[in-house]
């Protein structure tokens, strides 16, 4: 009777273990791949003053131009970094992971902190608000 019950439990502490280790592992790295739904005509030029002033919402990101279709972002916060490029032209635009400190980023595995996937899934929300309200702005001057 005892050794039936020790079995049990050892497979339910197994379960219980190999439960909890794969709650507890990183997600894949988001990489963004954000089509511009717009009926108005879109520039690269304006995606990119879009994206540029995206980053006035969050002062945990820097984003530069680095040359005509494609920005840098840094992401800076408290003791974690990250930098991601941002290609884009008139029709779409990507996020794409380069390089991070204290995100526990698995190079094997491609996976990181989920609060990195948090930020820049917050900031290409931001992008597309803004790529709307300039592509509005535009419209409203041609008018």
């Amino acid at each position: 009777m005892f050794k039936r019950q020790k079995k049990y439990h050892i497979v339910i502490m197994s379960l219980l273990v190999i439960g909890l280790v794969s709650c507890s592992s990183a997600p894949p790295v988001y990489i963004s791949s954000s089509p511009i739904s717009s009926s108005q005509s879109s520039t690269q030029r304006k995606v990119g003053t879009a994206i540029l002033s995206a980053s006035r919402f969050y002062e945990e990101w820097n984003i530069r131009k680095v040359r005509p279709g494609e920005m840098k972002a840094i992401l800076s916060y408290g003791e974690h970094t990250a930098t991601a490029s941002i290609p884009y032209d008139a029709n779409n635009f990507h996020i794409i992971y380069q390089s991070s400190n204290n995100f526990s980023y698995d190079k094997e595995d491609q996976t990181i902190h989920p609060r990195y996937n948090h930020w820049v899934k917050r900031l290409e929300n931001r992008i597309h608000e803004e790529i709307q309200y300039h592509l509005q702005l535009s419209e409203e001057n041609q008018e």
